[in-house]
């Protein structure tokens, strides 16, 4: 059975396709072969490169990263097994005015409180930490009260005072946790397994929780930047750092939640 040979090229590369017993065809730099006896028809398409060469977005707003280690990454992949972090990953497709990473290595949510920098759109990427030293997770009336009682609930209310502070019309991205596991006895052996009376996922679920009622967007990097099956595959280490593909899986999911608020 002959086959059809759909393909986007350069109109001028073709000539005498009808009168050969074979061709050969140029799209984007690569030489494409065909024996015309295989061939029923080609079709023709005037559209442009695919999407990977396009330049990026340009988004007039400043972005400040806050975070664990697995932000402060983005700056420093020289000395580890990284090409490049998630938030590089996404001024790639968005190309911020500029951008500012406020993320803190080993730190928990608390240290963002002096890290906020002066910026139009914040992310927030924390919990790990807070699970690794096993920070009281506490309730949405701990946020809703401003209790300062020193749960996570209460300290993201801190962080987000602060962050209007510098900035009264600031937008703000919630990301919750990444799942992760293990890195020499810091975690647990699975992320579903409870550490001091705490689940990573009360995290999470506290973080969605802050961003419903504030009507934040999430990244939600729990729910879908990878579980226990596939965390040895997206980490560098057991498996608590992404390496470049779970830094990519991270940067899509950012993307989704950075384009509900940027403008048209």
């Amino acid at each position: 059975m002959k086959t059809k040979a759909f393909l986007t090229l350069i109109l001028c590369a073709v000539a005498s396709v009808a009168m050969a017993q074979s061709f050969t065809v140029y799209e984007n730099g690569k030489t494409h072969g065909f024996n015309d006896e295989n061939v029923d028809s080609i079709v023709f398409s005037p559209n442009k490169a695919a999407a990977s060469s396009q330049e990026p977005r340009k988004v007039n707003a400043r972005w400040c990263s806050l975070g664990t280690s697995i932000s402060w990454l983005n700056e420093n992949t020289a000395s580890y097994p990284l090409t490049k972090g998630y938030q590089t990953r996404v001024m790639e497709k968005l190309a911020f005015t500029k951008f500012e990473n406020k993320a803190v290595n080993g730190g928990t949510l608390e240290s963002a409180i002096s890290a906020v920098g002066l910026a139009d759109i914040y992310t927030i990427e924390h919990g790990i930490n807070d699970w690794g030293h096993s920070v009281p997770v506490g309730t949405l009336e701990d946020y809703t009260k401003n209790k300062k009682n020193g749960t996570f609930a209460a300290i993201y209310r801190q962080v987000i005072d602060r962050i209007f502070t510098r900035n009264p019309k600031a937008r703000v991205i919630l990301c919750t946790p990444r799942k992760a596991y293990g890195f020499n006895g810091y975690l647990p052996d699975h992320w579903y397994d409870v550490k001091d009376g705490i689940y990573l996922e009360d995290y999470a679920k506290i973080i969605r929780e802050i961003a419903a009622y504030e009507s934040f967007p999430v990244a939600d990097f729990f729910a879908e930047a990878g579980g226990q099956r596939q965390l040895k595959y997206l980490s560098y280490d057991t498996a608590l750092h992404p390496n470049d593909a779970g830094m990519q899986i991270m940067a899509n999911i950012l993307i989704q939640a950075f384009e509900k608020i940027l403008p048209e």
